[in-house]
């Protein structure tokens, strides 16, 4: 479907989780994780549920404080930044259960985060967003509550890519989604993968994962417990089964 990268191809990297711990005051959830996504880079983090995923993204974008360990993006130190230094420093979250600004229009959801492209790189406009996803652009004026579960998911991918990031962050890209609006999220994230975008996404559909990812990361119970190309882990049927089978 998407251009692959070579196996040999390297990135320089760009998020990066050294040892990190972190959890909720009911207990610990991630055991010294190690974690990169490099530039230009597509990550797929995978699990079962309640394996720590969403509390990866939660403290990278500093709202859960990682106990031991250190978040470095783009070379600088995240641990004692709060969320909004965290985002404006280039992460963008799409996050789980969209979260839109429900008494907005979808034209307002996406001004009101948008921000000066950084560098050299053409920056996201309305325009460009809705040329991404044309549906929303037949729905500019309409309020986001009365959007359908995969146009406000269309919306969120939208509002945070107005945030011109330089890292991506989608927490279940596709769950509950329709097959159609699936498809179309997913030629989305190919799309932006082929435009050198750094993306890291949660999402349980490995066979469409593995079309966009360069690359598989595995949690279990709060640890990395398995990296590599998605063919790898596609013929590692032991692996799929223990760690990802329901």
């Amino acid at each position: 479907m998407f251009e692959s990268r070579r196996p040999d191809q390297s990135f320089e990297p760009l998020l990066e989780l050294r040892a990190v711990s972190a959890g909720y005051p009911t207990g610990r959830v991630l055991y010294d994780l190690d974690l990169t996504v490099g530039d230009g880079e597509v990550v797929a983090l995978l699990g079962r549920n309640g394996m720590g995923k969403t509390t990866t993204l939660l403290t990278i974008m500093g709202r859960i404080r990682p106990e031991t360990g250190s978040i470095s993006f783009a070379g600088r130190r995240l641990n004692e930044l709060p969320p909004f230094r965290i985002a404006r420093l280039g992460i963008g979250l799409v996050p789980e259960g969209r979260q839109v600004f429900a008494n907005l229009t979808v034209r307002e959801n996406l001004l009101a985060v948008a921000r000066v492209p950084r560098g050299d790189r053409p920056g996201w406009t309305v325009e460009a967003v809705f040329d991404l996803f044309p549906r929303l652009a037949e729905r500019a004026d309409q309020l986001a509550h009365r959007l359908s579960g995969g146009e406000q998911q269309m919306l969120a991918i939208g509002r945070a890519l107005m945030t011109n990031p330089r890292l991506l962050l989608l927490d279940e890209a596709t769950e509950g989604l329709a097959p159609l609006v699936r498809r179309e999220i997913w030629n989305v994230l190919g799309q932006l993968k082929k435009d050198g975008h750094s993306i890291l996404v949660v999402d349980k559909n490995v066979a469409a994962l593995a079309q966009v990812a360069d690359r598989f990361c595995v949690l279990e119970k709060g640890r990395l417990v398995w990296e590599g190309r998605p063919e790898a882990l596609l013929a590692a049927r032991d692996v799929v089964d223990r760690y990802l089978g329901v």
